[in-house]
């Protein structure tokens, strides 16, 4: 198999339309011949890095919302869940996008945290949110989702033990 020169790289990136040649800077991991010839492609079409970072990022958001925005996992109070609602800045409530927390959840309590994530709603009216980005994980959120399961927990040992109490005292 005979290897390609830069010559043969470059003939092959002429051919190209502006979004592949695009898509292939930003994927990254070329052979050295390879990558010389598509930044002497990208000059001579004036595409810069700024492009290439734009289509990274919007990647980026792509996949956040397939892997976080649409959810399957969620059913009858059980599996994956959005949870919590706040705001970083005063820029961001002013544009309606809030942080989020996802969370496992099991009967309607939050369990484990996976992740935060600021998110807009796609229209007012919907109930369906778009993931702008991944922040850090917000652990005020998570110490509140865990105060609500330990609540909720406590009252049913609570219930539980009244319960054992009352069929004891009524024998």
């Amino acid at each position: 198999m005979s290897s390609m020169s830069a010559e043969d790289f470059a003939r092959q990136y002429r051919t190209l339309s502006d979004e592949a040649i695009t898509q292939l800077a930003s994927e990254g991991g070329l052979r050295t011949e390879a990558d010389i010839a598509l930044r002497a492609e990208m000059r001579r079409r004036s595409i810069g890095a700024a492009e290439v970072r734009s289509l990274r990022i919007e990647q980026r958001k792509t996949t956040l919302q397939m892997q976080i925005g649409n959810n399957p996992y969620s059913y009858s109070g059980n599996g994956l869940q959005l949870r919590g609602h706040k705001f970083i800045s005063e820029s961001d409530k002013s544009k309606g996008i809030e942080v989020v927390t996802r969370w496992i959840v099991f009967s309607f309590m939050p369990l484990f945290p996976l992740g935060s994530y600021r998110v807009t709603k796609s229209t007012p009216d919907e109930d369906k949110l778009t993931i702008i980005s991944e922040v850090r994980l917000q652990w005020d959120q998570v110490f509140t989702g865990w105060m609500q399961t330990g609540s909720v927990l406590i009252f049913l040992v609570c219930l539980w033990l009244w319960f054992r109490w009352w069929t004891t005292q009524q024998r």
